[in-house]
Protein backbone atom coordinates (compact mmCIF):
# COMPACT_ATOMS: atom_id res chain seq x y z
CA UNK A 1 0.00 0.00 0.00
CA UNK A 2 0.86 3.14 -0.67
CA UNK A 3 1.23 5.59 1.92
CA UNK A 4 -0.44 8.78 1.66
CA UNK A 5 1.34 11.74 2.44
CA UNK A 6 -0.60 14.46 4.02
CA UNK A 7 0.08 18.05 3.44
CA UNK A 8 0.20 20.00 6.55
CA UNK A 9 -0.67 23.68 6.26
CA UNK A 10 0.46 26.01 8.84
CA UNK A 11 -2.65 27.96 9.79
CA UNK A 12 -1.03 30.25 12.28
CA UNK A 13 0.43 32.63 9.76
CA UNK A 14 -2.78 32.61 7.75
CA UNK A 15 -4.73 33.30 10.86
CA UNK A 16 -2.37 36.21 11.63
CA UNK A 17 -2.99 37.68 8.19
CA UNK A 18 -6.75 37.32 8.56
CA UNK A 19 -6.67 38.88 12.00
CA UNK A 20 -4.53 41.76 10.75
CA UNK A 21 -6.94 42.35 7.86
CA UNK A 22 -9.87 42.15 10.25
CA UNK A 23 -8.12 44.65 12.57
CA UNK A 24 -7.49 47.05 9.66
CA UNK A 25 -11.12 46.77 8.49
CA UNK A 26 -12.42 47.36 12.02
CA UNK A 27 -10.08 50.33 12.48
CA UNK A 28 -11.26 51.84 9.21
CA UNK A 29 -14.88 51.19 10.13
CA UNK A 30 -14.29 52.81 13.51
CA UNK A 31 -12.67 55.87 11.83
CA UNK A 32 -15.57 56.15 9.39
CA UNK A 33 -18.07 55.83 12.25
CA UNK A 34 -16.24 58.56 14.21
CA UNK A 35 -16.15 60.75 11.13
CA UNK A 36 -19.89 60.19 10.54
CA UNK A 37 -20.54 61.03 14.21
CA UNK A 38 -18.53 64.25 13.94
CA UNK A 39 -20.32 65.20 10.75
CA UNK A 40 -23.70 64.47 12.34
CA UNK A 41 -22.71 66.57 15.37
CA UNK A 42 -21.60 69.40 13.07
CA UNK A 43 -24.89 69.21 11.18
CA UNK A 44 -26.77 69.23 14.48
CA UNK A 45 -24.82 72.32 15.61
CA UNK A 46 -25.44 74.00 12.25
CA UNK A 47 -29.13 73.17 12.55
CA UNK A 48 -29.19 74.65 16.07
CA UNK A 49 -27.44 77.80 14.86
CA UNK A 50 -29.82 78.04 11.92
CA UNK A 51 -32.81 77.49 14.22
CA UNK A 52 -31.57 80.19 16.63
CA UNK A 53 -30.98 82.53 13.68
CA UNK A 54 -34.44 81.74 12.36
CA UNK A 55 -35.99 82.44 15.79
CA UNK A 56 -34.09 85.75 15.93
CA UNK A 57 -35.35 86.71 12.48
CA UNK A 58 -38.93 85.73 13.41
CA UNK A 59 -38.71 87.86 16.56
CA UNK A 60 -37.21 90.71 14.54
CA UNK A 61 -39.95 90.49 11.92
CA UNK A 62 -42.60 90.42 14.66
CA UNK A 63 -41.06 93.53 16.22
CA UNK A 64 -40.90 95.23 12.82
CA UNK A 65 -44.52 94.31 12.15
CA UNK A 66 -45.51 95.85 15.49
CA UNK A 67 -43.45 98.97 14.71
CA UNK A 68 -45.04 99.19 11.26
CA UNK A 69 -48.50 98.93 12.77
CA UNK A 70 -47.62 101.64 15.31
CA UNK A 71 -46.22 103.83 12.50
CA UNK A 72 -49.39 103.32 10.45
CA UNK A 73 -51.51 104.28 13.48
CA UNK A 74 -49.34 107.38 14.02
CA UNK A 75 -49.63 108.27 10.33
CA UNK A 76 -53.42 107.99 10.54
CA UNK A 77 -53.45 110.16 13.68
CA UNK A 78 -51.27 112.77 11.98
CA UNK A 79 -53.47 112.69 8.88
CA UNK A 80 -56.58 113.29 10.99
CA UNK A 81 -54.80 116.10 12.80
CA UNK A 82 -53.63 117.63 9.51
CA UNK A 83 -57.14 117.38 8.08
CA UNK A 84 -58.50 119.13 11.19
CA UNK A 85 -55.91 121.88 10.92
CA UNK A 86 -56.68 122.30 7.25
CA UNK A 87 -60.38 122.71 8.04
CA UNK A 88 -59.55 125.27 10.74
CA UNK A 89 -57.27 127.19 8.38
CA UNK A 90 -59.86 127.15 5.60
CA UNK A 91 -62.48 128.55 7.96
CA UNK A 92 -60.37 131.17 9.71
CA UNK A 93 -57.88 133.95 9.02
CA UNK A 94 -54.32 133.95 10.37
CA UNK A 95 -52.14 137.04 10.68
CA UNK A 96 -48.55 136.79 11.83
CA UNK A 97 -46.70 139.71 13.36
CA UNK A 98 -42.93 139.46 13.75
CA UNK A 99 -39.94 141.70 14.36
CA UNK A 100 -37.25 141.89 11.71
CA UNK A 101 -33.62 142.61 12.47
CA UNK A 102 -33.80 146.04 10.78
CA UNK A 103 -36.21 147.73 13.24
CA UNK A 104 -39.24 146.79 11.20
CA UNK A 105 -42.43 144.96 12.07
CA UNK A 106 -43.55 142.38 9.52
CA UNK A 107 -47.28 141.69 9.13
CA UNK A 108 -48.05 138.57 7.06
CA UNK A 109 -51.49 137.31 6.15
CA UNK A 110 -52.53 133.76 5.39
CA UNK A 111 -53.27 134.90 1.83
CA UNK A 112 -49.56 135.57 1.23
CA UNK A 113 -49.55 139.36 1.62
CA UNK A 114 -46.60 140.82 3.53
CA UNK A 115 -46.45 144.35 4.90
CA UNK A 116 -43.33 145.91 6.40
CA UNK A 117 -43.97 148.55 9.07
CA UNK A 118 -40.92 150.72 9.82
CA UNK A 119 -40.35 151.27 13.52
CA UNK A 120 -38.36 154.32 14.61
CA UNK A 121 -37.39 155.22 18.14
CA UNK A 122 -39.23 158.23 19.36
CA UNK A 123 -41.81 157.96 16.57
CA UNK A 124 -43.77 154.85 17.62
CA UNK A 125 -47.03 156.58 16.62
CA UNK A 126 -46.38 156.04 12.90
CA UNK A 127 -45.72 152.29 13.33
CA UNK A 128 -48.70 152.00 15.69
CA UNK A 129 -51.10 153.78 13.34
CA UNK A 130 -49.93 151.87 10.26
CA UNK A 131 -50.18 148.55 12.13
CA UNK A 132 -53.65 149.49 13.40
CA UNK A 133 -54.79 150.42 9.88
CA UNK A 134 -53.50 147.14 8.42
CA UNK A 135 -55.09 145.07 11.20
CA UNK A 136 -58.41 146.92 10.82
CA UNK A 137 -58.44 146.18 7.09
CA UNK A 138 -57.86 142.49 7.90
CA UNK A 139 -60.61 142.62 10.52
CA UNK A 140 -63.05 143.93 7.90
CA UNK A 141 -62.28 141.14 5.41
CA UNK A 142 -64.27 137.90 5.56
CA UNK A 143 -66.24 138.83 8.65
CA UNK A 144 -67.71 135.34 8.99
CA UNK A 145 -64.30 133.81 9.78
CA UNK A 146 -62.53 134.04 13.14
CA UNK A 147 -59.23 135.93 13.13
CA UNK A 148 -56.04 134.63 14.78
CA UNK A 149 -53.21 137.08 15.40
CA UNK A 150 -49.90 135.40 16.19
CA UNK A 151 -47.00 137.46 17.47
CA UNK A 152 -43.61 135.76 16.97
CA UNK A 153 -40.48 137.26 18.44
CA UNK A 154 -37.02 136.44 19.72
CA UNK A 155 -36.59 137.76 23.24
CA UNK A 156 -32.93 138.55 22.53
CA UNK A 157 -33.76 140.71 19.50
CA UNK A 158 -36.83 142.67 20.58
CA UNK A 159 -36.90 145.87 22.62
CA UNK A 160 -39.43 146.28 25.39
CA UNK A 161 -40.92 149.35 23.70
CA UNK A 162 -41.61 147.33 20.51
CA UNK A 163 -43.09 144.47 22.51
CA UNK A 164 -45.34 146.78 24.56
CA UNK A 165 -46.48 148.68 21.45
CA UNK A 166 -47.51 145.46 19.66
CA UNK A 167 -49.35 144.17 22.74
CA UNK A 168 -51.18 147.49 23.05
CA UNK A 169 -52.06 147.39 19.34
CA UNK A 170 -53.43 143.84 19.60
CA UNK A 171 -55.42 144.67 22.76
CA UNK A 172 -57.04 147.58 20.92
CA UNK A 173 -57.83 145.28 17.98
CA UNK A 174 -59.42 142.75 20.34
CA UNK A 175 -61.71 145.48 21.70
CA UNK A 176 -62.53 146.61 18.15
CA UNK A 177 -63.29 143.01 17.14
CA UNK A 178 -65.55 142.54 20.18
CA UNK A 179 -67.48 145.69 19.26
CA UNK A 180 -67.95 144.33 15.73
CA UNK A 181 -68.88 140.92 17.15
CA UNK A 182 -65.88 139.29 15.49
CA UNK A 183 -63.84 136.56 17.10
CA UNK A 184 -60.19 137.58 17.43
CA UNK A 185 -57.70 135.36 19.25
CA UNK A 186 -54.17 136.39 20.09
CA UNK A 187 -51.18 134.16 20.72
CA UNK A 188 -47.58 135.10 21.24
CA UNK A 189 -44.60 132.86 20.69
CA UNK A 190 -41.04 133.41 21.82
CA UNK A 191 -38.88 131.53 19.31
CA UNK A 192 -36.26 130.92 22.02
CA UNK A 193 -38.56 128.57 23.92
Amino acid sequence: MRRRRSIFIELTSLLDVILIMLFVILTQARAQADQAKEEALREKNNAAVYEASLETEVAKSSRLAAELEAAEDEAERLKRQLDSREIVLENSRVITLSITGENHIRLETDKGATHIIPYEWGNEAYAYNLGRSLLLSQLEEEVDKPLFVIFQYDRDQIYKAEYDMILQLVQEMKLEAAQRERLLSFMEMDRKE
